[in-house]
C-alpha cells in the first residue's frame, strides 16, 4: 500500500476526526492530517474523484471498499510520486505514533430505533397490546396473523412506542430496534443489508454471513412487517442469535416452522368500531344502529372504517344514504370474517369513484413507487407532455433552469386523494396510506407505458443531477432509492428496456459510491438485459461492472466468471481499452484468491495492450505488478 493511503487511513482508524480526538488527543496529528489534505486538494482540486474517495472513507474509515476505492484513486493520479505529498504522509504517520498505545477507538454508531409514525387514531386494542408487550423478549419470536387492514401494524407500532417512548432503547433490547417493511422490498438479503448498515457495519463478504456475525452479539427487536412476502424468511431467524422477532403476517400457513408465539389481531369490538367511525368521520353520526349496521357491514375492520370516514367527510353525504349504497354491494350476504377481507377493496374503488380522472391518474403512478413518501415532482414528470424521450433529452433537461412551481391540478388531485384517505401526508410529502391501497393501484389501475417511461426518465434525470453534487447528491438519492429501484423494476417487467438501460446507466456510480452492493448487482443486470434486448455494444461494460461488484463483495470467484465473458466480449468487439481493462480485473480478481502466477500473466498481457495503445493505466498496471513481485519476496 502507497505511503498516501496507508497514513490516511492509520489516521481514520485512529479516531483522529471523533469528537474525543479533535478536544484533547494528539493535536499534531489533526494538524499533519489538514496538512496532508490540504496538499491534495489544491494539487488535485476539492471537487476530484479523489477528494471524494477521502471524504467517503471519513464517513466510514472501516469500510474495506472505501479504502480500496482511495488507493486506487491515489495510484490514477499518481500522487504517490509526489515528494511533497510524501512528505506530509511520513509525517502523519510519525506523528500517529503516540496514539497507537492509547488504542483509541471509532465511536460506535447511534443505537437505531426504527418506529414507524404512529397511528393517528388507535383504539380499541389495549387488549392486544397489554398481552403482546409481556411477550417482547430476547431471543423469543411473536407473529400478529389477521386479514389485511385489521390492524396488525398499527398494534406493532403502538407496541414499539410502548417500549420506546423517548430516544433511549427499551431496557430488555439495549441494542435498539430495527424495522423493516416486506410490502416495500421483499428480498431478504437487502433487509439484512439494511440491518448492519443500521448497527454502522458493512455487509460483507455476504448480507447474511454480515447479519449473523452482528446480531450474535447484540441484543434487539427486529419487526418484520408483512412476512407473507418475504423470500427467505427462514433465512432471517436461523440467524437471528438473541434478538427478539416481532412479526406481521396476513397468512399464518406461510409461515415457517419456528416455535412462535401467535397473537390473531381480531376485528374491532363494535362499540370501538363505531367510536373510531365517528372519529375519522368528523360529522354527527347520532343514530347509534345505523352506525352499527355499517360497521358491521365494513366488518368492524379498521382500514376500511378509515376509508368510510373519509368518504362521510370528504362527500359531506349522509350516513343513511351512505349505508343504502353499502346495502346494495356483496357485503351483506358475506359472513363476518369475508366482510373483513371484501370491505377494503370495496371501499377503495367507492372513494376512487368521487375523485377527479387527474387524482385517479396520480394514484395510478403512484402505484408504481415504493411504499414510502414521494416527491410531488416524479408524478408531475410521469404526467406530463413534454416531448423529448432520450437519454439526450434527459440529460440536457438537467441544464435547464427549474421553474420551482409545481402543476395545480396535480397538487389538487393529492388533495383530493388525501380527502379520501388513499393518501397522506408524511413530513413534507405525500405517501399512499396503506399496503392494501397500493397493491390496488398497482392492479386495477391502468398505469400506461408513458407513465413508467417519464418516471424513468426523472430518476435517471435526478440520478446524473444529484450525482453531480456530491456527498449531499448521493445523501438526496438515499432517499429515493426505494423509489429508482422500483421503477428500475418496473420497467424490466414492462419490457421498457431503452429507459430501463437508461435508468440503470445513470444509478450504477451512486449505488456503486455509496457501497449499495447488492442494488448495484441488480442494476447491473437489469442494465446487461437490456443491453442485449436492444443490441447494445455495453453488454462488456456490465459485464465488467458485475465482476468488479462481486470482487468487492469478496466473491472473488463470481468475479472472475463476470470478468471472463467481459473479456469475451471485448475481444469479439476488438476493443483493445477493454481487453486490457478485463484482463486487468482478472488479473485483481486472481491476486485476491491468492493465485499469484495466474494474476501476473493476467496484468503482463493487460500491461502489454495498455503500453501498446499508449495510456496511462499502463503505468497502474505496472504498479500492480511491482506489488505482486514484493508480494513474492515477501
Amino acid at each position: 500500500m502507497d505511503p498516501i493511503t496507508k497514513s490516511i487511513i492509520a489516521a481514520l482508524s485512529a479516531g483522529i476526526l471523533t469528537a474525543e480526538a479533535t478536544t484533547n488527543q494528539n493535536p499534531a496529528a489533526i494538524k499533519a492530517y489538514e496538512t496532508l489534505k490540504n496538499a491534495l486538494a489544491r494539487k488535485f482540486g476539492n471537487g476530484s474523484d479523489l477528494l471524494d474517495a477521502v471524504a467517503k472513507l471519513e464517513q466510514k474509515p472501516q469500510s474495506h471498499a472505501r479504502q480500496e476505492v482511495l488507493r486506487e484513486e491515489i495510484a490514477g493520479v499518481q500522487a504517490d510520486r509526489d515528494l511533497d505529498l510524501l512528505a506530509f504522509s511520513q509525517t502523519l504517520l510519525e506523528k500517529l505514533k503516540p496514539t497507537a498505545t492509547r488504542q483509541l477507538r471509532l465511536p460506535p454508531a447511534p443505537i437505531p430505533l426504527q418506529r414507524p409514525t404512529q397511528t393517528s387514531y388507535f383504539m380499541g386494542r389495549e387488549t392486544e397490546l397489554d398481552q403482546l408487550l409481556p411477550h417482547l423478549q430476547p431471543g423469543q419470536v411473536v407473529v400478529l396473523c389477521g386479514p389485511g387492514g385489521i390492524g396488525k401494524t398499527a398494534v406493532a407500532t403502538a407496541a414499539l412506542w410502548r417500549l420506546a417512548p423517548q430516544a433511549a432503547p427499551p431496557q430488555a433490547f439495549p441494542d435498539g430496534i430495527i424495522y423493516h417493511n416486506f410490502y416495500n422490498q421483499p428480498r431478504v438479503d437487502i433487509a439484512l443489508d439494511r440491518m448492519v448498515r443500521a448497527f454502522g457495519e458493512e455487509p460483507m463478504p455476504t448480507a447474511y454471513d454480515a447479519a449473523e456475525r452482528v446480531l450474535a452479539k447484540r441484543r434487539a427487536l427486529l419487526v418484520l412487517d408483512g412476512v407473507e412476502q418475504a423470500d427467505d424468511l427462514p433465512g432471517i431467524l436461523v440467524i437471528r442469535g438473541g434478538c427478539g422477532v416481532l412479526m406481521t403476517s396476513r397468512r399464518e400457513q406461510s409461515l415457517p416452522d419456528v416455535t412462535a408465539i401467535r397473537s390473531h389481531i381480531a376485528a374491532l369490538p363494535l362499540e370501538q368500531a363505531v367510536a373510531l367511525l365517528q372519529t375519522w368521520s368528523e360529522i354527527p353520526l347520532p343514530d347509534k344502529g345505523l352506525n352499527e349496521r355499517i360497521c358491521e357491514l365494513l366488518g368492524c375492520s379498521p382500514l376500511a372504517i378509515r376509508l368510510a370516514g373519509h368518504y362521510l367527510a370528504a362527500s359531506q353525504e349522509a350516513p343513511p344514504a351512505f349505508l343504502s349504497w353499502l346495502e346494495t354491494t356483496a357485503l351483506p350476504y358475506l359472513e363476518p370474517g369475508q366482510r373483513q377481507e371484501e370491505s377494503v377493496p370495496v371501499l377503495i374503488g367507492h372513494n376512487l369513484a368521487q375523485v377527479s380522472e387527474p387524482a385517479r391518474q396520480v394514484l395510478a403512478v403512484a402505484g408504481l413507487l415504493a411504499l414510502v413518501p414521494f416527491d410531488e415532482k416524479a408524478i408531475i414528470k410521469a404526467l406530463s407532455n413534454e416531448a423529448g424521450h432520450g437519454l439526450f433529452s434527459t440529460i440536457k433537461g438537467i441544464f435547464k433552469p427549474k421553474t420551482g412551481e409545481l402543476k395545480p391540478d396535480v397538487i389538487s388531485a393529492i388533495r383530493e386523494l388525501v380527502d379520501y384517505g388513499l393518501l397522506w401526508w408524511k413530513g413534507q410529502h405525500p405517501e399512499i396510506s396503506h399496503p392494501l391501497i397500493h397493491a390496488y393501484a398497482r392492479r386495477q389501475l391502468s398505469a400506461t407505458p408513458r407513465m413508467v417511461k417519464q418516471l424513468a426518465l426523472y430518476y435517471t434525470s435526478l440520478a446524473w443531477e444529484q450525482g453531480a453534487l456530491g456527498v449531499e447528491g448521493d445523501a438526496r438519492l438515499d432517499g429515493e432509492r426505494l423509489h429508482f429501484m422500483r421503477v428500475l423494476n418496473e420497467c424490466l417487467e414492462r419490457e421498457e428496456w431503452e429507459a430501463a438501460h437508461g435508468l440503470a446507466a445513470a444509478i450504477e456510480d451512486y449505488l456503486d459510491r455509496q457501497g449499495y452492493w447488492i442494488e448495484r448487482v441488480i442494476a447491473n443486470e437489469a442494465g446487461l438485459v437490456a443491453a442485449w434486448q436492444l443490441g447494445r455494444p455495453s453488454e462488456g461494460a456490465w459485464l465488467g461492472n458485475l465482476g468488479d461488484t462481486y470482487r468487492t463483495m469478496g466473491h472473488a470467484k463470481w468475479a472472475i466468471e463476470h470478468f471472463k465473458k467481459a473479456l469475451e466480449t471485448a475481444r469479439r468487439s476488438g476493443d483493445p481499452y477493454s481487453e486490457a481493462n478485463s484482463l486487468g480485473n482478472l488479473g485483481l480478481a486472481y491476486r485476491d484468491l491468492g493465485e499469484i502466477d495466474q494474476a501476473r500473466s493476467y496484468l503482463q498481457q493487460s500491461f502489454a495492450i495498455f503500453d501498446r495503445v499508449n495510456s496511462p493505466s499502463a503505468d497502474l498496471v505496472q504498479d500492480w505488478l511491482r506489488e505482486l513481485e514484493s508480494w513474492k519476496e515477501e
